[in-house]
């Protein structure tokens, strides 16, 4: 019995994130699910040290904070702060808080993170919010089978705008679109030269 209650409730951190995240801004469930793995990314950054106390793995479309996504499909069935709605003609589903919802205790430095990942990345739709948490993780050879997710320094560098830039554009690049773009060599002599 222990367990199953212990599934249906949140690490009281990554409650406390998801709960400003959502009193932040106006999110779907992908997105609800993904912005934790950007917190922790941020904080083990400034604070040497993640908040969320999630577990933040590979999955197919990206990494997900794995108990925030269970918890959000039960959240109805249980004593959670959080309200899942349908968006009317879209398999999108909205997240809501619980009427008279209060935040959870976060320290001003965890609350200014948590802030900060909202001002940034929550009007970033989450299929992009995927494809930047996949290429900030590019260890990661097979997505979809649960990997844990870097939180390191390397992953915070991948954040920034230049690298996505940069990883987006490699990874567009094909053998063929290279041959097309290249000069061929006739004599190494004007190579060298």
């Amino acid at each position: 019995m222990a367990k199953t209650r212990e599934k249906e409730h949140l690490p009281p951190r990554l409650e406390a994130v998801m709960i400003r995240l959502c009193r932040g801004a106006d999110l779907n469930k992908t997105q609800a699910v993904k912005l934790p793995y950007l917190v922790d990314v941020i904080a083990t950054h400034v604070l040497g040290t993640p908040i969320t106390e999630g577990f933040h793995q590979a999955w197919d479309h990206g990494v997900v904070t794995s108990q925030a996504w269970r918890h959000l499909d039960r959240c109805e069935q249980t004593s959670s702060p959080f309200r899942v709605e349908p968006v009317p003609f879209s398999e999108e589903q909205r997240i809501r808080l619980a009427e008279g919802e209060l935040d959870r205790e976060l320290t001003p430095a965890q609350q200014a993170i948590v802030d900060f990942v909202v001002q940034e990345f929550a009007a970033i739709p989450a299929g992009e919010l995927g494809l930047m948490t996949k290429l900030m993780n590019p260890s990661i050879a097979t997505w979809g089978i649960n990997h844990r997710a870097d939180t390191g320094e390397d992953a915070y560098e991948r954040m920034s705008a230049e690298y996505q830039e940069m990883a987006r554009r490699a990874s567009s690049l094909t053998l063929d679109s290279l041959r097309r773009s290249s000069i061929a060599i006739t004599s190494i002599e004007d190579v060298i030269a």
